[in-house]
């Protein structure tokens, strides 16, 4: 992984590993509106989490909520 991946949002890796907001949005059959804002808030719904990261291998810690994580601890990757 690049150095500018790695200071990417895991939405934000998606949506470049997906082409576009608007082919990613096609993917998961959400608007391009959507993607939009899960890209600005720099996370996704629970929800869509195992998606992408069936979709495209991007770590579920990387898409959720960062909140969420911290409450959740590191050694919840195992």
């Amino acid at each position: 992984m690049s150095t500018e991946q790695k200071q990417l949002t895991g939405i934000a890796e998606a949506v470049l590993m997906a082409g576009s907001q608007s082919k990613l949005a096609t993917v998961l059959g959400v608007s391009q509106q959507l993607v939009s804002k899960w890209v600005r808030q720099g996370w996704v719904p629970m929800g869509r989490i195992l998606e992408i990261e069936a979709q495209y291998g991007i770590s579920r810690h990387r898409l959720a909520n960062p909140r969420l994580t911290d409450l959740v601890g590191a050694g919840a990757e195992a």
